[in-house]
C-alpha cells in the first residue's frame, strides 16, 4: 500500500490510540488560538527517562532554551506542556520567563518538580505569549487526562497541520508486552536539522538512558533528518523519546537483540510519522521519495538525495507532471558531491531517462506518464561504489504560496 493512501485513511475520526502503560494525555482549547485546539499535556505516573534532540538553528525558541538546560541537569521528567499557536521565540528575557512559568504552574498542579515539567510551544515567530488562558487551562488539562487521549493530545499540537499524526507498535521483549505511541506535527518549514516539527514518543519499555539516546539518534537521522518540505529550517524543533520502564521487561542495554527489536520498531514510528508530515505538506499533493544509489559513500548519497528532494525546480515538475531529469542532474550536480555526470542514471517513476551519458530517445516527454500518481519516485544511480540513501519530500503548489503570504495576518 502507498504511503499516500495509507496516510490518507488518518484525516477525520480516528481509532482510539492506547498509550503505553502509566502514561496519560490530553488536548484541549484553551483560548491561545480562536477556535482549534491549543493546549496539551503528556503525563507519566512514573518518572521517565528521556532522550531528546532539538533544532540546529541559532535562532532558538525559549522552551528549546529551557529545555536544554533542564536536560543537562539529568533528572527524570514527568511530563511534557505543549502549547501551539505560540512559538515563544524571538521574544526575549519575557520569553523566557513565560516558558518558566509554564513548567513551574504545571509542576504545582501535577505536585512534582518544575524540572520534572518540560514545556514546547510551535505557532508563530515573534510574539509575546497570552500566559492568561495557558494558565486557567492547566487545571482544566490535568482533570481530563486519559490513557486514551492520544488524540486529543495529537490534534492539539496542530498549526497548520492538516490531520494529526499518530502511530504506534506493540512488540514483545523477554516476554514482556511494549508498546510505543507516538504523536507529531509539522506541515511548513520542513528541513533538516530538523523540520519545524514537535514529536513525543512514548514507551513504557524498561531501556538504559544511553540505549534510548542512541536509538533516538539513529533513528532521527534516517526519518525527521530525512524529508523536506520548502527547505526552511525552524526554530523550535523538537523530538522527545520518554519510557517509563512499567512494562517490566529486563532492561534494554545498547547492544543485543533486545535493542535491535527496539530500535526497529521505533525506527517503524519515526519513518511513519516523517512521511506523514511530508505527506501534510502545505499545499502538497505528492508524496515523493528521492533515492541515490552507487554511491561511494552514505553521506554522499544522502547529500544528493537531500538536494534533490529540496529543489524547488524539481517539486515543480513533480506537481505538473512533467518529466525534467535535467533538473534532477542539475540539483544532483549543485549538492557538492563530486561524482561523473557521464556514468549517472537517472530513473523516474521506474522509467530510464538518462544512462550512459545519453537522453534515452524512446522517452517521448511530451507523452510521459510520470509524475501522474500521488506516490513519486526519483531515483539517481552514481555507479561509484554501493552506498545509498532516501530523502521524503513533496510537490509544491500554489496553495503553498497562499498559505504562507498570509500566515500572520
Amino acid at each position: 500500500m502507498t504511503i499516500f493512501a495509507k496516510t490518507k485513511g488518518i484525516k477525520g475520526k480516528m481509532k482510539k490510540f492506547k498509550l503505553p502503560k502509566g502514561f496519560f494525555a490530553n488536548g484541549i482549547h484553551c483560548g491561545v488560538k480562536r477556535k482549534r485546539k491549543d493546549l496539551v499535556l503528556l503525563y507519566s505516573e512514573k518518572a521517565c527517562k528521556i532522550a531528546a534532540i532539538f533544532t540546529k538553528n541559532v535562532v532558538k525558541a525559549a522552551p528549546v532554551i529551557l529545555a536544554i538546560k533542564q536536560l543537562k541537569k539529568n533528572k527524570p521528567i514527568r511530563g511534557v506542556v505543549i502549547n501551539s499557536g505560540n512559538a515563544n521565540c524571538m521574544t526575549g528575557k519575557r520569553g523566557m520567563e513565560d516558558a518558566k512559568k509554564m513548567t513551574v504552574e504545571m509542576a504545582k498542579i501535577l505536585r512534582v518538580h518544575k524540572d520534572e515539567i518540560l514545556v514546547s510551544s510551535t505557532g508563530i515567530i515573534g510574539e509575546f505569549m497570552d500566559m492568561r488562558p495557558i494558565t486557567k487551562g492547566m487545571k482544566e488539562i490535568v482533570k481530563g487526562l486519559s490513557a486514551d487521549g492520544t488524540q486529543d493530545a495529537a490534534e492539539g499540537i496542530m498549526t497548520t497541520d492538516r490531520f494529526p499524526k499518530i502511530s504506534e507498535r506493540t512488540f514483545t521483549i523477554g516476554g514482556k508486552k511494549i508498546k510505543m505511541v507516538g504523536i507529531a506535527k509539522g506541515a511548513g518549514m520542513i528541513k533538516p536539522d530538523m523540520a519545524t516539527m514537535l514529536c513525543y514518543i512514548l514507551t513504557d519499555a524498561n531501556i538504559s538512558k544511553k540505549a534510548l539516546k542512541v536509538a533516538l539518534s539513529e533513528s532521527a537521522e534516517k526519518s525527521f533528518n530525512s524529508v523536506s518540505v520548502d527547505g526552511d529550517m525552524s526554530t523550535n524543533d523538537t523530538v522527545q523519546l520518554l519510557a517509563n520502564g512499567l512494562a517490566g521487561n529486563v532492561m534494554i542495554k545498547e547492544k543485543g537483540k533486545d535493542f535491535e527489536n527496539f530500535k526497529k520498531n521505533l525506527n517503524s514510528i519515526s519513518d511513519e510519522l516523517a512521511k506523514m508530515i511530508v505527506l501534510d505538506g502545505e499545499g502538497a499533493n505528492k508524496f515523493v521519495e528521492v533515492k541515490v544509489k552507487k554511491a561511494k559513500t552514505k553521506a554522499d548519497a544522502k547529500k544528493i538525495a537531500e538536494a534533490v528532494a529540496s529543489s524547488l525546480l524539481v517539486k515543480c515538475a513533480v506537481l505538473g507532471g512533467d518529466p525534467n531529469w535535467g533538473r534532477v542532474a542539475s540539483s544532483a550536480g549543485a549538492s557538492g558531491v563530486n561524482f561523473n555526470p557521464d556514468k549517472i542514471e537517472i530513473i523516474l517513476d521506474g522509467v530510464v531517462y538518462f544512462k550512459n551519458g545519453k537522453t534515452l530517445p524512446h522517452e517521448n516527454r511530451k507523452r510521459s506518464s510520470v509524475f501522474k500518481g500521488k506516490d513519486v519516485k526519483i531515483e539517481v544511480s552514481l555507479n561509484a561504489g554501493k552506498a545509498e540513501a532516501s530523502f521524503f519530500s513533496c510537490d509544491i503548489s500554489k496553495k503553498y504560496i497562499t498559505l504562507n503570504s498570509y500566515y500572520t495576518t
